[in-house]
């Protein structure tokens, strides 16, 4: 169930540098791909407002990506 509020781009940034952490924590690469799946293995766990931000931070990224 979607909230319907517009999403922060702080949150936004905020779950990216997480990702990027946590990968770079783990010893794992921090390249596009890996980046994508952390945040999309986030967003299955998440629930309402912040699985919109895993949501919205998915498109950020992919859209760089490009």
């Amino acid at each position: 169930m979607s909230t319907n509020k517009p999403v922060d781009m702080d949150e936004v940034h905020a779950v990216v540098g997480h990702a990027v952490a946590s990968l770079l924590k783990s010893g794992q690469p921090a390249g596009a791909e890996e980046i994508l799946a952390f945040l999309r293995q986030q967003e299955a766990r998440s629930v309402n407002g912040q699985r919109d931000i895993y949501s919205h931070a998915l498109r950020v990224v992919m859209a760089i990506v490009r």
